[in-house]
């Protein structure tokens, strides 16, 4: 038993689980019952020892606690996030837009829109790695998704203003941010009425 087996988890590691447990899936490393017990142990498991071993064979089962990833051979092709640069613009994706797994932000003095409410999610979420100053991010979220912000580093007056409450139902896409919004960056979260 490895020595961080009986930390407890809570909802973010196990929706991070059923997000990996998912893209799986939807490249075919697990079947449809395989993936639906899985997901159901997911939601009762308690500490990493429990929650580890239900991802332990498959290639992205590493990156649930942020372990080296393996050697994927020759001929894997990793797709790297979407770069969107801001550097003293205004960039907005709203509509029918299709969602990355992943997304880099980079700029300073520019605005970023992401309007979620009709977009097309690729997978159970998506992860946004900020390094932004002096900038602004307006996020608006649909009824049924999920915003950690946890990760997101802030310095000077940058701040978070979260105006949307909880979801209306549960289980929907994870939008996570992490990376750093500094100067006076702010990031505003809204749900749609």
């Amino acid at each position: 038993m490895a020595a961080d087996d009986e930390i407890r988890i809570g909802n973010p590691e196990r929706e991070r689980a059923v997000r990996l447990l998912n893209d799986a899936f939807a490249a075919g490393y697990l079947e449809m019952d395989e993936f639906e017990e899985r997901a159901g142990a997911v939601y009762v498991a308690r500490t990493r020892g429990e929650l580890a071993p239900l991802l332990a064979d498959l290639p992205n089962g590493h990156a649930l606690f942020g372990g080296p990833a393996p050697n994927p051979g020759p001929g894997h092709v990793t797709v790297p996030p979407e770069a969107v640069d801001i550097d003293w613009a205004t960039v907005k994706r709203r509509g029918s837009w299709r969602v990355p797994a992943a997304m880099s932000v980079t700029g300073s003095m520019g605005t970023l829109v992401l309007d979620f409410t009709a977009a097309r999610f690729t997978s159970t979420g998506l992860e946004v790695s900020f390094q932004v100053s002096v900038s602004t991010v307006k996020i608006t979220l649909g009824p049924d998704h999920e915003i950690c912000y946890s990760a997101l580093g802030r310095t000077g007056w940058s701040s978070i203003k979260d105006k949307a409450g909880e979801p209306v139902r549960a289980g929907g896409p994870v939008i996570t941010l992490t990376g750093a919004v500094t100067g006076a960056s702010s990031v505003i979260v809204k749900r749609a009425s």
